[in-house]
């Protein structure tokens, strides 16, 4: 696959200014020489997530994600280690020369740039067909009847996907992109040859187009929406999941809304593209849609990245307060305050503003309730009068949005206002709420991903307990002193970093290129570790130093040499007490522990006095 070399590695890591990017995301206050702020990968009220511009490198003491600017936007963003390099380059106007050594993985880089031209190029002739072909006038008449100009069609790359075949073959005459690639990037699709044909054909025909873009504002990805209803039941279809595209990993126009969602702390969310593409240009610019399906853990972890609120502007219909329910069960997990704009009856945020304009919309979002008081007000506007049971029924249906909440503060607040709301005692609905998280732990939802950031800071926290004592102060003196780090590299330490468990760590600096005077070779190297490696050495870094000098270092590695001795004699005595040896293996191991006990008393008395005090 290709490498991006070292020297490279060093070179964007030194041109990020990490305080700017994490604040482009987390809001940052200066305490001492760094920053802090709540951490943007998970829950917390009290910050705890520290930045330090000197190190170049940030660390949560509540989760414990932790790494260089290269990592952030790893996590932060959800890309891979070179993707994370480009994009820091490319801020930084540094030009990548990749070092190539998997055929393989380099033809797969081709293979997707290959891809996203096919969606680009079709992307670019959908939206000259629908501006200037007199075949796509069904579409832009049905735009001018939604109230959609040709500007904002234009500022949305919107398109007209023409009805035949035949439109799409002289395209790719133009285009010169092999069929199978249309195949794959879900544009065309093949023919049932169970029924005796062969072939292919376009999966988007006589539609209106969105481009669905990636996070760079890449199109990997399409949704159409059906212009003649006797065609065809389906309303919008949208492309299959391609190796550009998973659907529960995009949110629509969220590469437009990013940093506006950044800025307001909050995101509003609707249910479908031109609902979105109009609140944005109503100019309420931090809003997002979802792809045709129920939020994902994903989206609100996207969105948790940037904001703390989700308001939830979906229809008003029975249709919409699932949507919303189900939406509240993904987002609050995850630390999202989620409240509901209540739309009015046969509306959609789009009829909304273009029948009363976007003040109208406005004092929609500006009323949105606490989901809880929402759930409430619908469930008592469909319920049979205020009578205790009815009452214990809307309770029993609350709870299970209650025991969605994580915190205990966030449950004991949310029983006390609906036990309020509904008259109930709170210890009934506590018992209810009980109930209720013991039916979901009963069921549990799909297992936490290996790669998430919880489950990366818990390996990290393994390894960290997993280490020597000794080993983990002599790395932390190591990771900061020259002298140190050369002197244990020529020390001929190798036998105790094999040896003696928990010295993983300090092993891995010293086989390693770092530099302690070079802040650039010190965030290449955490750059290059594996998630829960580099979250170690981010945390190592943030505590204290232990006192001494290279001496110090010298009376450890002692301390460690005496520890690798213990376990060779111990093994040695293990070996002694097997029964059936023979007196020559049984000489053998008597002179090896007599040698082994004489080397640990030279070790020990050497620990006992300075290092560089000459034996007696």
């Amino acid at each position: 696959m290709p490498r991006i070399p070292e020297e490279t590695i060093q070179q964007v890591i030194a041109a990020t200014d990490i305080v700017a990017l994490i604040g482009r995301s987390v809001k940052l206050r200066r305490e001492g020489t760094g920053f802090k702020g709540l951490c943007p990968f998970h829950n917390e009220k009290t910050p705890s997530f520290n930045v330090s511009p000197t190190r170049g490198t940030y660390h949560c003491y509540g989760c414990g994600a932790g790494g260089t600017a290269i990592r952030f936007v790893m996590e932060h963003d959800g890309l891979s280690f070179v993707e994370a390099v480009k994009r820091l380059a490319d801020a930084a106007g540094i030009r990548i020369v990749e070092e190539v050594w998997d055929a393989n993985a380099e033809a797969e880089a081709k293979h997707r740039a290959l891809l996203l031209r096919a969606h680009k190029e079709i992307a670019a002739w959908f939206h000259l067909l629908l501006m200037k072909h007199k075949i796509a006038a069904p579409a832009r008449d049905y735009l001018k009847s939604r109230g959609i100009t040709a500007e904002v069609a234009k500022n949305w790359q919107m398109g007209y996907a023409p009805p035949g075949g035949a439109f799409y073959r002289e395209w790719m005459a133009q285009v010169k992109i092999p069929e199978n690639v249309l195949v794959e990037a879900g544009l065309f699709k093949q023919v049932d040859e169970e029924r005796g044909r062969r072939g292919t054909y376009p999966h988007f025909r006589d539609r209106l187009m969105f481009p669905i873009r990636n996070d760079n504002g890449d199109v990997i990805a399409f949704s159409g929406r059906i212009l003649n209803p006797d065609a065809s039941p389906a309303k919008y279809v949208n492309s299959p999941e391609t190796p550009l595209f998973n659907k529960s990993r995009v949110l629509f126009g969220f590469d437009r809304s990013r940093r506006f969602v950044s800025k307001a702390g909050q995101a509003i969310v609707c249910e479908g593209q031109i609902d979105m593409i109009m609140v944005f240009e109503a100019g309420f610019q931090n809003v997002v849609a979802g792809q045709g399906t129920a939020f994902t853990e994903h989206h609100a972890k996207a969105l948790k990245r940037l904001c703390n609120e989700v308001i939830l502007c979906y229809d008003s219909d029975n249709a919409g307060y699932k949507a919303a329910g189900r939406a509240f069960e993904i987002l609050s997990p995850i630390g999202l305050a989620v409240k509901v704009a209540s739309l009015p009856p046969g509306e959609d945020p789009d009829s909304l503003i273009r029948k009363q304009g976007k003040e109208a919309l406005q004092a929609v979002l500006d009323g949105a309730q606490d989901f809880l008081e929402y759930q409430i007000l619908r469930l008592r506007a469909g319920g049979k009068g205020e009578g205790m049971v009815e009452r214990v029924r809307m309770a029993e249906q609350v709870a299970g949005a209650i025991s969605v909440f994580t915190g205990v503060a966030q449950r004991v607040a949310a029983v006390n206002k609906v036990a309020k709301l509904l008259e109930i005692s709170e210890e009934q609905l506590n018992a209810m709420v009980k109930r209720a998280a013991s039916e979901k732990k009963d069921n549990p939802g799909a297992p936490r991903s290996a790669d998430s950031p919880v489950k990366v800071a818990d390996d990290a926290n393994k390894l960290l307990s997993a280490q020597h004592k000794t080993a983990t102060a002599l790395c932390q003196m190591a990771l900061n002193d020259a002298e140190v780090l050369h002197w244990l590299r020529e020390s001929g330490c190798e036998d105790v970093l094999q040896e003696v468990p928990g010295t993983e760590l300090l092993s891995l600096l010293v086989h390693s290129r770092y530099n302690p005077a070079d802040d650039s070779s010190q965030l290449a190297f955490m750059a290059g570790l594996p998630r829960h490696e580099e979250a170690a050495f981010a945390r190592l870094q943030t505590l204290a130093r232990p006192p001494g000098k290279l001496e110090d270092a010298k009376h450890a590695l002692y301390t460690l040499e005496l520890a690798r001795l213990d376990n060779l004699i111990r093994s040695v005595h293990a070996k002694q007490r097997q029964t059936g040896l023979s007196p020559q293996e049984t000489e053998r191991l008597q002179q090896q522990a007599m040698e082994l006990t004489a080397v640990r008393k030279e070790c020990l008395d050497r620990t006992k006095r300075s290092p560089d005090t000459p034996p007696p």
